[in-house]
């Protein structure tokens, strides 16, 4: 306890029984200690000054105790102040009245000094700790309104019961979703969800947050008027004093401007990979068609041997530089028609060292990615490729795709050097080098989806 002296009440209506208890109390000096002679004055007395405990008489005229009692424990303003009857009647019908009028004490008269002493101070400091933790828990609560006003201001929240129904949105969730509160709550948070988000993402989430979990993540959602946007996001589960989820919460932030920032640089970064390894192609006579068509066969192996979205899309766009290191090959041995002598093969050869010297050094994945490609496009699987002989699995997997697409691409086309081949012999040389220059996993991969294939080479066939 502090050096603050505890306000004490005593109620009766003889003023001896009032100056006996009085004494008894002030020996401990950490009192201050007030009195009425009648239920009403008390009353009065209550309502001028705060107090930590009232020791109160039973049998007084006019108002008795338990009167007095049930008057203080039904206002706000004095039902947590402790009551501890002081009365000389000692049945045990008189003490279960004074429990049932909210005492949370009784004591007989005549009392023990060390017994009044000891009850007294257990519950002055009992009240003294409750009244600390209501000062707290008030404190809390100012706390969390001002932390939920600066939250509300620059997040986006909703709240929705344990069986995923919209119970809650702020302003700010209202504003980018287009639609009013009154149309969200009670829905199910697929109101919102775009259909670009896989279902296995949703999956994780519910599974997280009913594990008591907390989920994060970018998700797409989808406002009334159709338009997407961006929103990193916090879920989390409410729980009750018993453990139990009574609630979900979560906390977005929008990021649209950001990703539609990436996603532009990406674009122009692909635009500008495109072009160059158009260009590339245009310079050693071949159609630029070569570059897309290496693109998009690449991306479908991909796809079909289980690469990640992100992975199959990132050897999309650079796949079209597999071949860029001819532009420091001369024209002489670039656009010879006929076959080239060990000496310009050697020199050909280069053209993937030089590839991936173009790119190598870059901090971009994009880049990195499409230096990988350059250097490994003619690695072999049995170990006989370029430029250093890799062998398996040490050539990338990026590489061994990219292989297969860009030999089917050049076998089944003109080119300067030699006509076009039927599909049939083109598929043909493709599976006699399952195990040699190619992957056998990418080559069966290739034959299971040769109809696929085959119309991606129809669609860009120029």
């Amino acid at each position: 306890m502090d050096n603050v002296q505890a306000n004490i009440l005593i109620i009766d209506d003889n003023p001896k029984n009032i100056q006996l208890a009085a004494n008894v109390l002030k020996s401990e000096n950490r009192y201050n200690i007030l009195f009425a002679t009648s239920g009403k004055k008390g009353l009065e007395q209550v309502s001028k000054k705060d107090y930590s405990l009232i020791l109160l008489d039973i049998n007084m005229p006019e108002m008795d105790g338990y009167e007095v009692a049930t008057i203080l424990k039904n206002s706000e303003k004095t039902k947590d102040i402790p009551i501890i009857f002081l009365s000389a009647n000692a049945n045990q019908e008189s003490i279960n009245k004074g429990f049932e009028h909210g005492a949370e004490d009784y004591i007989t008269k005549p009392f023990q000094e060390k017994e009044l002493l000891h009850r007294v101070r257990s519950h002055v400091d009992l009240y003294a700790y409750r009244q600390s933790l209501h000062h707290k828990i008030d404190d809390y609560s100012i706390l969390l309104d001002q932390y939920k006003i600066a939250i509300d201001a620059n997040s986006l929240i909703s709240k929705t019961d344990f069986k995923g129904k919209i119970t809650y949105v702020n302003d700010e969730f209202c504003k980018i979703s287009k639609y009013t509160r009154d149309e969200l709550i009670g829905q199910p948070h697929n109101i919102v969800r775009h259909p670009n988000m896989p279902k296995n993402s949703f999956t994780d989430m519910w599974n997280t947050i009913q594990d008591k979990g907390l989920w994060k993540g970018i998700i797409e959602n989808k406002a009334k008027d159709g338009s997407s946007y961006f929103l990193k996001t916090t879920v989390l589960p409410l729980m009750n004093s018993n453990n139990e989820i009574v609630e979900y919460i979560s906390v977005r932030t929008d990021i649209t401007a950001e990703i539609l920032a990436k996603e532009d640089i990406i674009n122009t970064q692909k635009e500008i990979l495109f072009t160059l390894g158009e260009l590339g192609e245009l310079r050693s006579n071949e159609t630029g068609q070569h570059v897309s068509r290496v693109s998009l066969y690449s991306e479908l192996l991909a796809k079909k041997y289980g690469m990640k979205e992100e992975d199959y899309q990132l050897l999309k766009m650079a796949s079209p530089m597999h071949d860029i290191g001819k532009v420091a090959i001369s024209d002489d041995i670039l656009l010879k028609p006929g076959k080239l002598t060990s000496d310009e093969f050697e020199t050909m050869k280069t053209h993937a060292q030089i590839g991936y010297e173009l790119f190598s050094s870059s901090k971009h994945k994009i880049l990195t990615t499409a230096a990988t490609i350059a250097h490994e496009h003619h690695e072999k699987w049995d170990g006989t490729g370029y430029p250093r002989g890799l062998k398996g699995e040490d050539i990338s997997l990026f590489g061994r795709i990219t292989a297969v697409a860009d030999v089917f691409d050049a076998l089944s086309h003109d080119r300067i050097y030699k006509k076009a081949w039927d599909m049939d012999s083109v598929i043909s040389f493709i599976k006699g080098e399952s195990g040699k220059s190619f992957d056998p996993t990418i080559v069966e991969i290739f034959i299971n989806n040769i109809d696929e294939i085959s119309d991606i080479k129809r669609r860009y066939n120029k």
